[in-house]
């Protein structure tokens, strides 16, 4: 038997996970309407009905229906039925043109879990709902983190779990400082478990320390998140002129908006050797600003080297990298210049450059070379700008006479790479000169990613000193490289390098050498390049 009893104030399960129902004539309801002083009928109608759509078995529902009077004053039943059987009755006086809220509440005890139909009725009218007698999601797990800057999107993953033997849709709710601010309806199939993830912006949301909290109808975690100044949002590095015991090289400040590292590369650099220029890495560092970092050269993962410590003073250079897979190990080098590729600022890679001493170095003769300027690399695919995302922007190093360089001056190249509509097997370069023979390159635009080697999808044939016009360049057939494609499928901006043969073999090996052999030609200590954009014309 369904025990029955009317409640005085409309319980807090009504107003969280509330239905509204708009009335409707019900069937088979009789009327027993009171006849107004003017012999009219009273005609008490159902405006919305106000319930659960959930809950625990054993526990007390209670709803509210809205009635009105759309007739004179008159005094009719009112009747809460679950399951077709009625729970309570109230008699409700109404005047001509009024309505009421009229509060029901049921004790469950003795049903089983299940759905059920329940409704409002009047002689007249009525309004039915359904009900999920159901025992609550339950909370298996809460990963929130515990502070987040301000105006940073927080991500909160929940894995919840359906204890009933039945599929069934739940509300589950995120607060943030006494407030919902994310709602979610959730369908678990039977004693099965869901993820759930809740983004939500800390946009406005003042500096301090906030509970917080993921609710499912009779479970719930709290938590507690601080939210703080934003940290910097670009990447800088100060190395100074410094003397060395050859086996560290301090920086004096260094910035990193996210987690990541601090490589130092030698003089190769600049000759076009990116990954195989570096020659040091620090810790993983989380984001933030540091002093005074010690980077341990000759201990790179990925990397072999002859040596174990600088034997003759040169010009080094510092770059800030990022993490980018999350393992907090540096992979740039072992990925061939495809993963933790450096931070950018303004399209281009952050670098300081420093003349490093080594106290009884047979050579100490300093390079004499200008600071390398922290606009290193320019991402964007315009005519002739360096987008090189590992090579340092240096003025050209002055060895002296140990600078190689002829009286004709420093090798020279130029090529532009129109845009063009390809059968997706090849390129053409529009014009392309070298001054020294060698080559032009096609690099896709992970190349403004840091992926410097692993960017090349084409190289032309061997090119003699000259200048040369609509050179095709066949892509995905490039010495050294492999690819999962053999065409391209989708329309992307294009990158073309001119590169130098410096093996004589007359073979392109800048990919197998990992950057080190044949290197791009330079203008103005950056590679020489020009983008274009290309549409594929089966795509």
């Amino acid at each position: 038997m369904i025990r029955t009893r009317t409640l005085a104030v409309l319980l807090a399960l009504v107003a969280t996970g509330a239905i509204t129902a708009q009335a409707g004539a019900v069937p088979g309801v009789a009327p027993q309407q009171q006849e107004g002083p003017t012999g009219q009928t009273a005609d008490f109608t159902i405006e919305s009905l106000t319930a659960p759509e959930s809950a625990a078995p054993g526990s007390n529902v209670t709803v509210v229906a809205v009635v009105s009077n759309d007739g004179p004053q008159a005094t009719q039943p009112v009747e809460f039925r679950v399951g077709g059987a009625v729970v309570d009755r109230q008699w409700v006086t109404l005047d001509a043109g009024e309505s009421a809220a009229v509060r029901f509440s049921a004790d469950t005890d003795g049903l089983d879990a299940g759905t059920y139909t329940h409704g409002v009725f009047t002689p007249s009218d009525g309004v039915t709902a359904e009900l999920v007698l159901s025992e609550s999601f339950t909370i298996e797990e809460f990963d929130a983190p515990e502070t987040a800057e301000a105006g940073e999107t927080v991500t909160v993953d929940v894995e919840l779990e359906n204890p009933n033997d039945f599929n069934t849709t739940q509300e589950v709710s995120f607060w943030l400082a006494g407030s919902p601010v994310a709602t979610e309806d959730v369908t678990i199939e039977d004693e099965d478990t869901e993820d759930v993830t809740f983004n939500v912006s800390t946009e406005g949301v003042p500096l301090g320390t906030y509970t917080h909290g993921v609710f499912t109808r009779d479970d719930g975690q709290f938590a507690q998140i601080t939210v703080v100044e934003p940290g910097p949002t670009t990447a800088s590095v100060s190395m100074a002129d410094q003397e060395s015991d050859g086996t560290t090289v301090t920086i004096d400040e260094l910035v990193v908006p996210s987690d990541g590292y601090v490589t130092i590369h030698d003089e190769s650099l600049l000759d076009g050797n990116v990954v195989g220029s570096v020659i040091g890495v620090s810790e993983y560092l989380e984001a933030g600003t540091y002093e005074n970092v010690t980077v341990e050269l000759y201990d790179v993962p990925g990397a072999e080297f002859d040596e174990t410590e600088l034997t003759a003073d040169q010009t080094l250079v510092a770059m800030p990298h990022n993490e980018t897979t999350g393992d907090e190990t540096y992979d740039f080098v072992s990925s061939n210049g495809t993963d933790d590729g450096p931070f950018l600022a303004d399209g281009q890679a952050v670098t300081d450059s420093a003349a490093v001493t080594v106290p009884g170095a047979a050579d100490n003769e300093t390079a004499d070379t200008d600071t390398v300027d922290n606009e290193t690399v320019d991402n964007e695919t315009v005519d002739n700008e360096t987008v090189d995302n590992e090579t340092a922007d240096t003025d050209t190093v002055d060895n002296g006479s140990a600078d190689n360089a002829t009286d004709a001056g420093p090798p020279t190249a130029s090529a532009t790479l129109a845009d063009q509509t390809t059968d997706g097997t090849s390129v053409t370069v529009t014009n392309v000169s070298v001054s020294e023979g060698g080559y032009v390159t096609i690099h896709d635009a992970s190349l403004l990613d840091g992926n410097v080697v692993g960017s090349v999808i084409g190289v032309s044939e061997y090119l003699e000193p000259g200048e040369y016009d609509e050179v095709t360049v066949t892509l995905f057939d490039v010495p050294g490289a492999e690819f999962d494609e053999t065409e391209l499928t989708e329309n992307q901006t294009l990158i073309a390098m001119p590169h130098r043969e410096n093996t004589g073999n007359e073979t392109y090996d800048f990919v197998t050498s990992g950057g080190s052999d044949d290197p791009p030609y330079l203008t103005q200590g950056g590679p020489v390049v020009d983008g274009g954009n290309v549409t594929v014309a089966s795509a």
